[in-house]
């Protein structure tokens, strides 16, 4: 775990694919982390990827989110010269923003780790 300058715990993960397997292996990470990260209670499910079971969370628009986001992905580094790529996964809560005169003028993401 590292600490980048503005104070969020970065952890890093660095993996090495053979390109068929990159998407099965980068979406059942992607399940993982949220399985492991979100509070409160989740419906788990579990993926087989390489001879080994990880878990996941059953959610259909955290299925649909991630998809689209794996083959974005894959989209980039299909079609990008450069065949490799790199995934941040930020979580972050809403917090009320407030003016000067503490009056409420919206929300922002406060990011609590990557």
């Amino acid at each position: 775990m590292t600490m980048s300058t503005t104070s969020i715990p970065t952890v890093t993960i660095d993996i090495v694919l053979d390109r068929r397997n990159v998407k099965e292996v980068l979406h059942t990470i992607l399940h993982a982390i949220p399985f492991h990260r979100l509070f409160g209670t989740v419906k788990p499910q579990t993926f087989e990827v390489l001879d080994v079971t990880v878990p996941g969370v059953s959610d259909p628009e955290m299925e649909q989110l991630l998809n689209e986001k794996v083959d974005t992905f894959w989209k980039g580094i299909e079609n990008g010269t450069n065949k490799r790529g790199q995934v941040l996964v930020t979580f972050s809560e809403k917090r009320p923003k407030k003016s000067w005169f503490q009056v409420y003028v919206g929300e922002d993401d406060v990011p609590w780790e990557q």
